[in-house]
């Protein structure tokens, strides 16, 4: 019997969430705190997450033209299948420059490229304007933060302890729910190639509700999972100085995969750090990225320019694909004022890249 998949309009999706305005408001406080905090530690502006640059690369997302009729929503039909250029950005999760020899989340920022639709198929002007998609990914199933709710008393945990990891750890292990906020730090550290990236959070799958995941394809990447893991001895940079030495002799691919909503009890969107299982609900292949070889992943100018003048923002993509929960409502906020931010105190304006080439 095929599953029934729930519509994104139903009302078990996306609850609502009392005082939400203002505990975003809050938050985007808390976040202005740290970004300035950045800044004076750094005399520059960064993100306020996923601080840590590890490689830029480029590549091609293939879409197949004969998706199952489920799997053949939003991007994944029509004008938008075939191949499209990619860029994809690696990174450390943390609002700090951390060693790499710390285990803990470690994320990946993908922009698509020439996504066909009309202006009102865009949710932002930025998406219309350029013709991208976003999509972002982690490598944990789960997300911590949780909810709305949440997030505000982890990312005020985390500005009252901005310079002292240990204390934040330890107000950490005094919550009712330390065991899922101290779960990244018990993420396996290993080749970033070799990781299956997940969206963690739920977005609308054209008329149903899906995550996303980025699983490595090659046999070279997958037996990285275990030839390669950073123990202490390793170097403080040695995740930049893997994949450099990785791009420039592999080519590397990933199936994207979503995994679609077909229980909200046993899938919740709003409660982010409620895994979907996948022996219950498992991805399926949508399309293939792939990217060459022959490319350095930390060139100097690559990376400056997407650290000070790129903007990536899954709100402003396709509407069949609006992320969904508060965790993801809150985003489009916080992700704006990260940007604004950075192009103010940088002088130089973050802003939304139209072609892959764009990129140096």
């Amino acid at each position: 019997m095929a599953p029934s998949y729930i519509s994104w309009q139903d009302s078990r999706v996306e609850p609502p969430v009392e005082n939400e305005q203002c505990q975003v408001d809050e938050l985007l406080d808390t976040m202005h705190s740290i970004l300035q905090k950045h800044f004076s530690t750094h005399r520059h502006a960064s993100r306020a997450t996923h601080v840590k640059t590890q490689a830029i690369v480029k590549g091609n997302l293939t879409i197949p033209s004969d998706l199952p009729p489920h799997l053949a929503q939003g991007l994944f039909r029509g004008a938008n299948t075939g191949t499209h250029p990619v860029a994809l950005r690696f990174a450390n999760e943390p609002i700090f420059i951390q060693d790499d020899r710390v285990p803990g989340p470690r994320g990946v920022g993908m922009k698509i490229f020439n996504v066909e639709g009309s202006s009102s198929d865009f949710m932002e002007p930025e998406g219309a304007s350029t013709h991208t998609h976003d999509m972002t990914f982690n490598n944990a199933p789960m997300l911590e933060l949780r909810d709305v709710k949440t997030t505000k008393e982890i990312f005020a945990i985390r500005n009252k302890h901005y310079s002292d990891h240990e204390a934040l750890e330890q107000e950490l292990k005094k919550r009712p729910d330390a065991d899922t906020q101290l779960a990244p730090a018990t993420l396996p550290n290993q080749h970033f190639v070799s990781y299956v990236m997940y969206s963690q959070s739920a977005y609308r799958f054209g008329d149903y509700v899906a995550k996303f995941a980025l699983f490595p394809s090659t046999k070279t990447q997958q037996e990285l999972a275990e030839a390669a893991q950073i123990t202490d001895s390793s170097g403080p940079e040695q995740h930049s100085t893997w994949l450099r030495e990785y791009f420039l002799a592999n080519d590397a691919e990933y199936e994207l995969r979503a995994q679609l909503l077909v229980n909200p009890e046993k899938q919740p969107v709003e409660d982010t750090s409620v895994p979907w299982e996948e022996k219950d609900f498992p991805f399926e292949t949508v399309g293939t990225v792939k990217i060459p070889k022959d490319q350095d992943a930390f060139d100097a100018k690559r990376r400056v320019f997407w650290d000070d003048e790129m903007k990536l923002n899954p709100w402003y993509g396709l509407r069949e694909h609006q992320p969904l929960g508060s965790v993801n409502r809150l985003r489009r906020e916080v992700y704006k004022l990260s940007a604004k931010t950075r192009s103010e105190l940088n002088a130089r304006e973050a802003r939304a890249v139209g072609g892959v080439d764009d990129i140096p």
